[in-house]
């Protein structure tokens, strides 16, 4: 997947816009950040995204939309709309490009979509709506001279709404291992798996890590988390295996997709030794 412009760090947690920062917006999505439809090519349906505004002044925000990769490194990628192969950006109109929510209300920003009635299409496709409070004037402090040179930092609140558009239940699924590391630092020790979706359909994989002794005795087994991966996105999946005895052992790694979709490797894992491990489906 092409990706261009690295922006990881803009999206704030909704919990972050209820601190009262001055000279910062209070807005926040309460619909969620993601807008999920199965549908059909040539289908049309519309939706909306609930913008609550906590603070009491109006906010003024600006409307957008962009193409959304990452990569399991944790960069994110906010390129213009209709880069990327699996774009569904051109299907997606909202009508407006700036919107204002009242003090202490909240309004509906309604989209429509358009599915090409195209029967080629397969798998998941998606873009991201961009929701953005532009950065309010700072006070000036008073007694403060009149041309008295000043620094700022001017906050800029973005969300960006995954728009998710799978076509039936169409597409492959598969994943493919990419590389794995065993971390030890002050008797922590992490073991992270980093997993690319090679297929056509996003997964949303449970993680699962049992170790077995060279014995073939189950030495521990732990459950991680729930990652989401689009088509050629790629996760970074961690376990934290600290109080696991020092030693080599077998790892099994389990994605489970929660459908007919498990995928799994093998790993040969020495604790005593931290660094990349290799391994084998």
């Amino acid at each position: 997947m092409k990706a261009k412009k690295n922006v990881g760090g803009l999206l704030m947690m909704a919990a972050l816009l209820s601190l009262p920062l001055p000279g910062r917006a209070h807005v926040g999505i309460v619909s969620g950040l993601t807008e999920e439809k199965v549908c059909r090519p040539g289908e049309t349906f519309q939706g909306s995204i609930t913008i609550r505004n906590y603070g009491t002044a109006p906010e003024d925000l600006r409307i957008y939309q962009t193409d959304y990769a990452f990569t399991s490194d944790g960069k994110g990628f906010y390129d213009p709309p209709g880069q990327a192969a699996r774009s569904n950006a051109a299907w997606i109109t909202t009508g407006q490009k700036r919107l204002t929510v009242p003090g202490s209300s909240q309004v509906e920003l309604r989209y429509a979509v358009k599915v090409p009635d195209d029967p080629g299409l397969v798998g998941t496709y998606w873009s991201v709506i961009m929701v953005e409070a532009p950065p309010k004037a700072a006070a000036v402090p008073a007694g403060a001279p009149e041309k008295a040179p000043s620094l700022g930092i001017a906050q800029v609140i973005r969300y960006a709404v995954q728009m998710v558009t799978h076509i039936g239940d169409t597409g492959s699924r598969d994943v493919k291992f990419v590389g794995t590391e065993l971390l030890q630092d002050a008797g922590q020790k992490t073991f992270q798996v980093d997993v690319e979706n090679t297929g056509e359909r996003w997964l949303r994989t449970y993680s699962r890590l049992e170790l077995y002794n060279l014995k073939g005795e189950l030495a521990g087994k732990f459950e991680g988390e729930r990652l989401r991966t689009f088509p050629g996105t790629s996760v970074r999946f961690k376990f934290d295996v600290s109080h696991v005895a020092d030693g080599r052992y077998k790892a099994l790694i389990v994605l489970d997709n929660k459908d007919a979709h498990v995928f799994g490797a093998q790993y040969t894992l020495d604790f005593t030794k931290p660094g990349k491990e290799t391994g084998s489906l």
